[in-house]
């Protein structure tokens, strides 16, 4: 499928056109594909949207402060991305690269942590830290202490939807992707072609934004210190459902 297939559907939805034709011209689908690609990069800043993530190896050059990575570095010494990350999940060094590489976890800080390191210069053979800075086109990676050595690290981060630069660039996305960006787009193009919005069409985008939402946002982790734990007591928990606690005997 590709950028055309999913504008003729999306307006097809939207019923700008009322039955199954071509459209007048690809100057109608390019109009169309500037607001689909406002809507994929809406989508690209949301972790919902991301339907996997990646972990990424990239060489680090000794003594290179910061490192950036993005759509318009050299590569190397940064790291050549399209579109660059909207944020560094999670990083780790990599000892020993190869089928036997060690991970050691690099802690991710934020941008008061790194205002706060007096000496932001120090280096050492393995950073410890991470302070990234999403800065546009290129996000920048302040590693602490800096690396001395052309050391590897492994980076998470999501995979988004690209956007499409031609009408036949190919479409490529999991399951109910297609529904959702059709059907979310179809509700723009009623208000930006001031047509009436078909009564189901908001329920079905909704629905179809649900789907991929709940398979891309699972329930996280979660621990408890006091997890195993009993209690002396011999009165009952507190009941959720009928909001009271259990009568004492």
């Amino acid at each position: 499928m590709k950028c055309r297939d999913v504008l003729y559907i999306a307006f097809r939805e939207a019923r700008i056109l009322k039955r199954p034709q071509a459209l007048d011209s690809n100057l109608e689908l390019m109009d169309g594909m500037i607001f689909l690609n406002q809507q994929i990069d809406y989508w690209s800043a949301r972790g919902c949207y991301a339907w996997v993530t990646t972990f990424n190896l990239y060489t680090l050059t000794a003594g290179h402060q910061p490192h950036k990575i993005g759509p318009s570095v050299t590569s190397p010494p940064d790291f050549l991305v399209t579109p660059r990350p909207v944020d560094i999940l999670s990083a780790a060094v990599v000892l020993n690269s190869g089928t036997s590489g060690v991970d050691v976890p690099i802690n991710l800080r934020d941008n008061q942590w790194w205002a706060g390191k007096s000496v932001k210069s120090m280096q050492s053979n393995i950073p410890t830290d991470l302070y990234y800075e999403p800065d546009v086109p290129n996000g920048e990676l302040w590693f602490w202490p800096v690396p001395n050595t052309n050391i590897q690290v492994r980076l998470e981060g999501n995979v988004v939807l690209q956007q499409f630069a031609t009408l036949d660039d190919t479409f490529t996305a999991p399951q109910a992707y297609l529904a959702a960006i059709t059907l979310t787009l179809a509700e723009e193009l009623t208000d930006i072609w001031a047509t009436e919005m078909p009564p189901n069409l908001a329920r079905r985008a909704m629905k179809a934004r649900d789907a991929l939402q709940s398979n891309n946002f699972l329930a996280p982790r979660i621990a408890s210190a006091d997890w195993g734990t009993s209690s002396s007591s011999s009165r009952g928990d507190f009941n959720w459902v009928t909001g009271t606690m259990p009568e004492r005997r």
